[in-house]
């Protein structure tokens, strides 16, 4: 069944909760009273025990009194002299009566006969009699139960003496309906005495009960004790006798292989429950009265709560549908009244906001053109419409470059400047007005030519490059502009709108990398998309395999000849490719973010390279070149540190390298990585001087000590007249900043010479020596250093020749 309506539902849960309370409260309670009740009639048990016991002590001690009384009396004691033993049977009958005994017995031990008082045939007293009288005589006293012909008696035994024992006096009472119902008056409990003698069956000769539930007793009885050892008893069962449950309890009188005799105590559990039963109808009652009670007011309060909600649901529709004019009207104080205001004031403002989220969801609000859902939604429909009239459409993706690096430097305030002007200079570019010029997000933009070829759209991206050649103009500087620009064509690269657009990004992406223009996608790109997925396993691989080995160049003294220091170069020895060289794979790794774990293993290999020389007595600093992501890592001086600290080397055996453009990707975070490397000690260079983008006034704040010309201007210099100006301007440049200056690609001795007329302090490059494994370095090394020569070659063939990686 189900409750479709809030006030049906607000009922049923409300009236479930109640009954299942009621419920559980009246189960818990039920159980409660059982249990109690049970725990009750065991405690009355046990105290009819405690009674019985003190009963049976009270009758044997009435017994041993008046039979100790008669066996001091003068007269009693002459009969037995004279052998009067007429005498005898009436004083015993005599005593009998008086202390209410059912039997007295003289024994005289002379002439071994019993003087019974009482219905007892001698033949059958004689051998229980005769036991007790020799326990007696051990013992003093003594008390006991036996059973006569099924009849149970409790007897004392008691000695005449005159001095000497001359007899035994045997009194005793009978265990039968009198004591049963004397226990019941004193306990309220229910007794019956069950016997047993020699090989007869159980039987009852005393019992509370009615004849027909005292013989199932006995029944019942019977085999519970057969099953039980005497250390067994007494024990607590409950026994259904007659449909009525009895919490019984069995008292071990005595319990001998010959003889035993039980009393049973029972208390019937439905009597001591009767009085909590009535209590129970009590409270079942008032549970019903309650629950109609409470079942009125739920649909009363439900029905209260719950006519404003729908109001409130109809008026929900309303704003559900666009219908914001819509208003509640309410004069409720309480809460749902204050939801009613609530509803009118969020109608107004969704109105409001649902205007400035529809701009926001597909307007770029910097430079008001549509954004990239907006600009997803129009290809959707542009592609749509050329699919059914079956023409083309071109879509061009064009990312600034160097956008990063001009936003930190003008701040951020000119670089969003800098894009909305180059908005407007895109949107100038165009043909038609049904061209969409969109801004993805940073420095990408993005345009739609519909009905547009591959010819038209490198017409307009040719234009649009052009256009962004003139410089802009921001807060009275003058900032050159360059892009990456890609190109794909519907229907000639992609059949959707996802696609088509993914297409002219990698063509976007590889004409940043090559930085040739305008680039139409191929399908060659996309294979490289996917050896770019596999290059990232591989490499991820290689450094953990240990596939990166480390190659050694050495740095020479121009003047001296002499090795100055050397440079930590890496190569991959790839299972499958053979040697790769960095440049095949350090830009991606640059990209990928696997470069920090390259460059902590150059660093690594590196110090314990230098720890080698170090112990066979070679001190050359080994130079490691570190990328850009390395720079902003603020714990890069730590983790340096503690590399040299596991190697055991100072921070003298290891100097680092950086290029231009790595540290002005972030020049705020590189400057303070410099600054913490510099304050430990460690020597710094800039790498590749000459090609990146930095100023000479952030150049002298930078705490280097040296500086590399980049090798695109040695290699030629003797030939092309401008790059000597270069090379001779950037030594008087770095000695003038107080640097010691070092030329890459030195190729032959010509070279050489000019660098050192030129007063450059270092070389490097094929004419000394090209990269060599780390292990060959000394051998090279003894070959050049005539002056060294034995002792370098010595040292050599100490060292093993193993790969560092």
């Amino acid at each position: 069944m189900q409750f479709k309506s809030l006030k049906s539902r607000i009922a049923v849960v409300f009236l479930t909760l109640i009954l299942l309370i009621q419920i559980v409260g009246s189960i818990a309670i039920k159980l409660s009273i059982e249990k109690n009740a049970r725990a009750s009639v065991n405690e009355q048990l046990q105290i009819g025990e405690r009674i019985f016991r003190s009963l049976l002590e009270q009758n044997g001690e009435n017994l041993s009194q008046g039979a100790r009384i008669l066996a001091t009396d003068y007269g009693f004691r002459q009969a037995i002299a004279s052998n009067d033993y007429e005498t005898v049977l009436s004083a015993l009958s005599n005593h009998q009566s008086r202390i209410g005994a059912d039997i007295a017995i003289f024994y005289a031990p002379g002439r071994d006969s019993l003087t019974i008082s009482g219905s007892l045939p001698e033949d059958v007293a004689r051998g229980k009699v005769s036991a007790l009288i020799k326990s007696a005589q051990n013992n003093g006293d003594t008390r006991d139960f036996v059973v006569f012909k099924n009849q149970p008696y409790q007897l004392v035994a008691v000695p005449v003496k005159a001095p000497l024992t001359i007899g035994w006096i045997v009194m005793g009472f009978k265990i039968n309906n009198e004591l049963a119902q004397k226990l019941n008056k004193l306990s309220n409990l229910e007794v019956t005495f069950i016997s047993k003698s020699n090989d007869s069956h159980w039987s009852s000769m005393a019992s509370t009960l009615n004849m027909a539930s005292s013989e199932e007793l006995v029944a019942i009885s019977a085999e519970k004790i057969s099953k039980k050892s005497s250390s067994d008893h007494p024990d607590n069962s409950e026994i259904d006798i007659g449909k009525t449950d009895y919490g019984t309890r069995y008292v071990a009188i005595f319990d001998t292989p010959d003889q035993a005799l039980f009393a049973v105590l029972q208390r019937s559990i439905d009597e001591a429950t009767a009085p909590y039963k009535t209590l129970q109808l009590n409270l079942l009652i008032l549970t019903i009265i309650g629950a109609l009670v409470f079942i009125a007011g739920i649909f009363y309060i439900s029905k209260r709560i719950t006519m404003p909600i729908t109001e409130l649901a109809e008026t929900a529709k309303q704003l559900e549908a666009g219908n914001y004019d819509i208003m509640v009207h309410s004069d409720r104080k309480d809460e749902l009244g204050k939801l009613g205001n609530a509803f009118n004031s969020m109608s107004e403002a969704i109105a409001s906001r649902e205007k400035s989220i529809l701009k926001l969801a597909y307007w770029d609000e910097m430079t008001q053109l549509p954004n990239r859902a907006s600009f997803m939604l129009q290809l959707g429909q542009a592609m749509a419409v050329a699919k059914e009239k079956n023409e083309s459409l071109s879509v061009l993706v064009m990312d600034l470059d160097r956008f990063k690096q001009i936003n930190n430097i003008l701040g951020q305030s000119s670089g969003d400047e800098l894009l909305h002007a180059v908005a407007e200079r895109i949107s100038s570019s165009t043909r038609r007005k049904s061209d969409v010029v969109a801004r993805f997000g940073g420095d990408e933009f993005a345009v739609l030519l519909p009905t547009a070829n591959i010819a038209i759209g490198l017409s307009v991206a040719s234009a649009l490059i052009k256009t962004l050649e003139t410089p802009i103009q921001v807060n009275d500087q003058f900032v050159d502009i360059t892009a990456g620009l890609g190109i794909a064509t519907y229907p000639d690269h992609a059949e959707n709108e996802e696609q088509l657009l993914s297409r002219a990004e990698m063509a976007m992406y590889k004409s940043k990398a090559s930085n040739s223009g305008a680039i139409v996608f191929e399908p060659a790109f996309d294979i490289s998309s996917q050896d770019n997925l596999s290059l990232s396993s591989e490499l991820k691989s290689a450094i953990s395999n240990k596939e990166l080995a480390l190659y050694i160049q050495p740095k020479i003294d121009l003047i001296t000849r002499k090795v100055c220091s050397t440079e930590a170069l890496i190569r991959w020895k790839h299972p499958k490719k053979g040697l790769v060289f960095p440049d095949e794979f350090i830009p991606f790794a640059e990209h990928t973010g696997l470069i920090r774990s390259i460059s902590l293993l150059m660093l690594s290999e590196a110090a314990a390279l230098s720890a080698t020389w170090r112990d066979h007595g070679i001190y050359i600093p080994i130079a490691v070149n570190i990328s850009a992501r390395d720079l902003i890592d603020h714990d890069l001086p730590n983790k340096l540190n503690n590399i040299l600290n596991t190697h055991h080397v100072d921070t003298s055996a290891i100097s680092l390298e950086i290029t231009e453009s790595s540290i002005m990707d972030d020049p705020l975070r590189a400057q303070q990585t410099l600054d913490n490397l510099s304050q430990m000690g460690v020597k710094l260079a800039i790498d590749d001087f000459g090609t990146g983008y930095s100023s000479l006034s952030y150049l002298k704040r930078l705490p280097v000590s040296e500086l590399k010309i980049d090798k695109s201007f040695v290699l030629k210099m003797e030939e092309d007249d401008s790059d000597s100006k270069i090379v001779r301007s950037t030594i008087d440049l770095g000695h003038n900043l107080g640097l010691k200056v070092v030329a890459e690609g030195i190729e032959n001795e010509k070279v050489w010479d000019l660098l050192k007329e030129m007063g450059c302090d270092y070389g490097q490059g094929y004419f000394m020596s090209k990269p060599m494994p780390a292990q060959d370095f000394l051998v090279w090394m003894s070959r050049w250093d005539d002056s060294g020569t034995q002792q370098v070659k010595s040292i050599a063939k100490r060292i093993p020749k193993k790969r560092l990686s």
